[in-house]
């Protein structure tokens, strides 16, 4: 399929009566790691795993008969135990070799081998040894792939000395021809691959009897390296097949395909078993002709389908390519998704009731699912994961069968049913599919051994201790001998005059069976095992004696047991089985007592009245042993009714009682659940009358009460909604008096969150201890007054009630002031106040008892008498000081005002003192000042000035990079942001403060030589740099530049110039550098001088060679003799030789005057 997803499908089953002895369960396996298209080792190799699991924990071994190193491993009940088997166990070619693998365990297990490369898939479940057979068919598929491959099969020798006859239906890759049979012998791990480029379905595959050597059971597998299954092989995607094959004597004779879901079709294939068969497919006998080479015939379906046939029969179901579509002109469906996939069906003569499997999601699966396929009247008790599943659909045209296409996620599925089942996992993915049967009986349906329950006659292939069994021996034919040996060192008893008890008809054959004479067998728990060897009066490849083979297992039955909780009428009682047993329950029975039943492992009941029942559990593992578990009189309890009252009035933040009102049929009420509506609940263990609780909030809630009794039984809620009312706020304003006042004039200020203040009711109580009746103490008015006789401190009271009844009181503590109040204040610093301050008049006024209840404040009496600012208890400052601002003024005359202060100690005006006083507060100065701004970092020191105007004082300045005189030194503050601070304090005491922000900002910086030499002729650049931000140049004077506005201008010149750079930041902040351009003019040389003492032209003077101090000069003869050398010219050359004239004569000169000038020569003349 370029596939490589599978589902690991995991058997712990038992058809009735059938488990470890027929189906792919057991302790011994074989098989081999197939050819296929990814070789281990290569590009996108394949590898080989296997899937080993159990429903107990064991441990085993796998051997690999090539030489690997074993595998021990252990596998814990329900788990999965995944091994990598090694690349060398790898068969690739055709032949004999003896490279298989051998499994075995301690316990039985179910195992499940995978061939797997990426986008590449094929798997098997593996048939232990005791289920395996001598006589096998290939079947495989036609050959077609994508590119080179081969149809497979390979046989393995499970005992040593097997001979296998092999009749090959195509041609094999070595050579060997079709149709004509070869036999290989094998010893116990030797395996034997063939190869072929055909389809190789129809390969006869036997063990024979050799000599003295009895036929013996072999493994086959079917397969391909690689194929494609479709109407259309044109880009078909690919995958290799695996399958173990089934032995030809558990075939059948009555099959039932269910379509795979979501795919457009499948191919079926029936294969005979004798070409003779008749075969009816949905009714229809098929004729003769129709089978291809008398062997199989195949047919697209896309619907269930009834096979029949009088003969065994094998149906295979093929899964195809992604994409085909059953249509004459092979259109592609681009919906479709899967791959191919080949799956052997088994029989309905073969089932099982309970299967686990494991579907994986490996390489991309997108859907699993699970066909199964039951008798219509079990199709109820059918559960997936341990829930029934009811989503059957009766098979068309056979009522008696109904089947499901399950849809199922990744991971292990537990499936079961009261009767036998077929089914078959599968899933597809994006070019991917898996597919297998869930499960295999593999039962000789004519010639084999069970167990007889003596007491319910039927047969089983494992038993129970506590029952005798009767051993049983099945054969289609009469027999003149039989030898029962039970491998456990006794002595085989052989029955030399066997007689059939009993005989079964089946079509046109007679099964004949026969009893172990010395039954019944008594049994103790463990493994057993049983071989018959029978004569066969028609003899065949294998001769006329025949061996079978039984292995079984005798269990410990289960101990049933079950708890309930919760026997209370009106409440699901939940039943929870606590079975012990040894061997895995396979069905639960419950009766109720009271006609209804349930197959769940631990359901929930719901009883439809109170009362006493009988209830049973029976239990029933897979080798059919029961138990049953009776609870007799089991009571269910009537409810106890919840029931309460609540006291009132129900006001919020106020305690309200819940007084329990509930009663119990039966027993004693222990619990009491309350919920009191407001989010908060209470469990009350100890029996008690009363409840109590407060609510933070008014509003209805509905308080709820669930009791339960001492028998567990809980009573429905009992719900009554409450309705919590507000408390009133009470507040009231006093009222500030003094002795001599009339009355105090009490006031409510009450409210409530309703609104409904209105209908409040009073009670105040004003803590007059000198009341009368004519002065009552007392009042029932919202707003009362009250005359009271002294000066003192007074508790009043107002209780306020709504018309819910909830009521509220509030205490406030009343002062009856005196009525000779004194005022009084004094003024700070009262001898130097500016403008500019904020004037402190700190009260000082007394009261011969009580408070000082208002000051009224005029600070400007006799200019503004009307302006005033009262203080009353409520804003009167605890420090008892009080600030005025009067106008700023910068005036050096003083302004004079006139203050005034009125205090109260009530609100009568004979209770008042007033007191008058002149202050006197100075102008504050002003003064401008010198405001920096923006200052460059190399900037001279700035003098800021200050102009105090007609004021005389002191001032000083305070910052960074300030003198306190007021030099701002920018160099000093560096760079950044500054705040300089000024202070001028005035003759007067006032000060005047102001303060600037002063920006430094860099200067640029100037790197350049300050001097450098060129040739006269030639040009250089001046290499200026320099620091700042949005920078310009100025080079002056222009003379000799390319430009004079950039840093780096080239000059030529023919004499000096010193040049000035003038570099100006975005801040026009300013640096400059000058830099000294020396020209080295070229020399010129006299060709003669005249040294004859004369003062002219005595010496050899060469122009502007004394530029060049690092020259050097040498003179020579005529014969090349040095006779002048110098370095640097200080001194001109005089036409002497070591102090002596030279003759008159032309000499030969070299000069090198360095500094980038080349070296010249030529001759001078001396003429005397």
């Amino acid at each position: 399929m370029y596939s490589t997803a599978i589902a690991v499908i995991f058997i712990f089953c038992c058809l009735q009566g059938y488990s470890q002895g027929s189906t792919n369960k057991g302790t011994e396996f074989w098989t081999a790691y197939m050819a296929n298209s990814n070789p281990p080792g290569t590009t996108m190799g394949s590898q080989m795993d296997l899937y080993i699991t159990s429903d107990v924990n064991t441990s085993g071994t796998v051997e690999f008969e090539g030489g690997s190193p074993s595998m021990p491993f252990n596998v814990t009940a329900n788990q999965v135990t995944v091994l990598n088997m090694p690349a060398a166990a790898y068969i690739g070619v055709q032949g004999q070799s003896h490279n298989t693998i051998h499994i075995t365990s301690l316990k039985p297990v179910a195992i499940y081998a995978h061939i797997f490369a990426e986008n590449s898939s094929g798997a098997t479940l593996l048939l232990p040894v005791n289920t395996l057979g001598k006589d096998y068919t290939s079947i495989n598929y036609t050959q077609k792939a994508n590119q080179t491959a081969y149809s497979t099969f390979m046989v393995i020798g499970t005992e040593d000395n097997t001979t296998v006859e092999i009749t090959p239906s195509v041609g094999l890759l070595d050579g060997t021809p079709a149709n004509k049979a070869f036999s290989v012998v094998l010893n116990k791990g030797d395996v034997y691959q063939g190869l072929a480029g055909n389809d190789l379905t129809g390969t006869h595959i036997q063990s024979v009897s050799s000599g003295t050597e009895a036929c013996k059971k072999i493994a086959v597998f079917s397969g391909s390296t690689r194929i494609q299954i479709g109407c259309n092989p044109k880009d078909n995607s690919s995958d290799n097949l695996f399958q173990q094959v089934y032995p030809t004597a558990s075939w059948g004779k009555n099959y039932i395909t269910v379509p795979l879901k979501n795919r457009d079709f499948d191919i079926i294939r029936v294969i005979l078993s004798n070409p003779a068969t008749n075969v009816t497919i949905n009714g229809q006998l098929m004729a003769p002709g129709s089978f291809i080479n008398g062997l199989y015939y195949e047919f697209n379906s896309s619907q269930p389908n009834i096979i029949t046939a009088d003969e065994p029969i094998q149906v295979a179901q093929y899964a195809v390519s992604q994409g085909n579509t059953n249509t004459t002109t092979c259109d592609n469906d681009p919906a479709d998704i899967g791959d191919p996939e080949m799956i052997y069906l088994t029989p309905l003569e073969q089932t099982l009731d309970h299967v686990t499997l494991f579907s994986t999601s490996n390489y991309l699966i997108l859907a699993s699912y699970i066909n199964v396929l039951i008798k219509t009247d079990a199709a109820s008790s059918f559960k997936l994961d341990g829930q029934p599943y009811n989503q059957f659909s009766v098979v068309p045209n056979n009522n008696l069968y109904s089947y499901a296409q399950i849809s199922v996620s990744n991971g292990t599925h537990n499936i079961s049913a009261s009767d036998g089942f077929n089914a078959i996992a599968y899933g597809f993915g994006e070019h991917e599919s898996y597919g297998y049967a869930a499960g295999a009986n593999l039962q000789d349906l004519d010639e084999y051994i069970a167990l007889q329950n003596p007491q319910t006659k039927a047969t089983q292939s494992n038993g129970c201790t506590g029952v005798n069994y009767n051993l049983q021996l099945t054969l289609p034919y009469k027999t003149t001998s039989i030898q029962w040996d039970f491998q456990n060192g006794t002595t085989p008893y052989t029955d030399t005059k066997p007689v059939a008890v009993d005989s079964i008809t089946k079509g046109t054959q007679t099964l004949y069976i026969y009893s172990y004479p010395k039954n019944p067998v008594i049994y103790s728990s463990g493994s057993y095992s049983v071989i018959v060897t029978v004569f066969n009066p028609t003899a065949d490849v294998c001769g006329s004696t025949e061996t079978i083979e039984l292995d079984y297992t005798i269990s410990n039955p289960p101990v049933a047991k079950f708890s309930v909780d919760k026997p209370c009428f009106g409440d699901s009682t939940q039943f929870t089985d606590q079975t012990v047993a040894s061997n895995t329950i396979k069905s639960w029975l419950w009766n109720f007592g009271d006609n209804q039943q349930s197959t769940l492992q631990n359901p929930a009941h719901k009883y439809l009245k109170p009362g006493n029942y009988n209830v049973s559990l029976t239990v029933t593992d897979i080798d059919s042993c029961t138990s049953v578990f009776s609870v007799p009189n089991l009571t269910i309890d009537a409810r106890p009714v919840a029931l309460f009252a609540a006291s009132t009035p129900d006001c919020e933040t106020q305690n309200i009682t819940f007084t329990d009102q509930s009663t119990t049929a039966t027993g004693n009420l222990v619990k009491w659940i309350w919920d009191f509506g407001d989010g908060t609940t209470d469990t009350v263990t100890s029996k008690t009358a009363l409840v109590n609780h407060t609510y933070a909030k008014a509003g209805i809630d509905t308080v709820k009460l669930i009791v339960i009794n001492d028998s567990g039984c809980s009573s429905l809620a009992y719900a009554q909604p409450e309705t919590i009312n507000p408390m009133p706020v009470v507040d009231f304003t006093l009222p500030d008096v003094c002795l001599a006042a009339a009355n105090a004039q009490f006031t409510d200020a009450s409210t409530i969150t309703d609104n409904t203040q209105d209908d409040f009711t009073y009670l105040w109580n004003f803590g007059d201890a000198n009341a009368n009746d004519a002065n009552a103490n007392t009042s029932n008015l919202k707003n009362p007054q009250h005359k009271y006789s002294q000066a003192a401190n007074y508790n009043v009271t107002l209780t306020v009630t709504s018309k819910y009844g909830c009521s509220v009181s509030k205490t406030q503590l009343f002062t009856v002031n005196g009525s000779n109040p004194a005022a009084h204040f004094f003024v700070e610093n009262s001898n130097d106040l500016c403008s500019s301050d904020n004037i402190v008049f700190e009260d000082r006024s007394s009261v011969d008892f009580g408070n000082i209840t208002s000051i009224v404040w005029y600070f400007d009496y006799n200019n503004n008498p009307a302006n005033s600012v009262v203080y009353t208890r409520s804003n009167m400052p605890a420090d008892k000081k009080y600030y005025h601002q009067y106008p700023l003024t910068n005036s050096d005359k003083p302004q004079y005002y006139d203050v005034r202060m009125v205090v109260y100690s009530g609100a009568s005006q004979s209770c008042a003192s007033e007191l008058d006083s002149t202050i006197t507060v100075n102008g504050n100065p002003t003064v401008t000042l010198t405001q920096l701004g923006t200052v460059c970092s190399g900037s001279a020191p700035v003098q800021i000035i200050a102009n105090t105007g007609e004021y005389t004082g002191t001032s000083v300045f305070s910052g960074t990079g300030i003198s306190p005189a007021g030099l701002f030194s920018p160099g000093v503050a560096g760079l950044g942001t500054f705040t300089i601070n000024y202070l001028f304090t005035a003759t007067n005491g006032c000060t005047y403060t102001a303060s600037q922000q002063v920006n430094v900002v860099p200067t640029p910086q100037i790197t350049v030589d300050s001097s450098i030499t060129m040739l006269e002729g030639s040009e250089v650049r001046l290499n200026a740099t320099a620091t700042g931000d949005n920078l310009t140049y100025k080079w002056t004077p222009a003379t000799g530049l390319n430009r004079d506005d950039i840093p780096n201008p080239v000059v030529s010149l023919n004499n000096d110039v010193q040049y000035t750079l003038t570099i100006t930041s975005g801040n026009n902040c300013t640096a400059t550098a000058t830099v000294l351009v020396n020209v080295l003019k070229n020399l010129v040389i006299p060709n003669t001088f005249t040294p004859n003492g004369d003062g002219i032209n005595d010496t050899w003077n060469i122009k502007y060679l004394d530029n060049y101090p690092n020259c050097t000069v040498d003179i020579f003869n005529r014969y090349g003799e040095k006779l002048f050398t110098s370095v640097g010219y200080p001194i001109p050359w005089d036409g002497k030789y070591k102090g002596s004239n030279l003759p008159v004569g032309t000499y030969y000169y070299i000069i090198n005057p360095k500094n980038g000038r080349k070296q010249v020569s030529g001759y001078v003349t001396i003429i005397r």
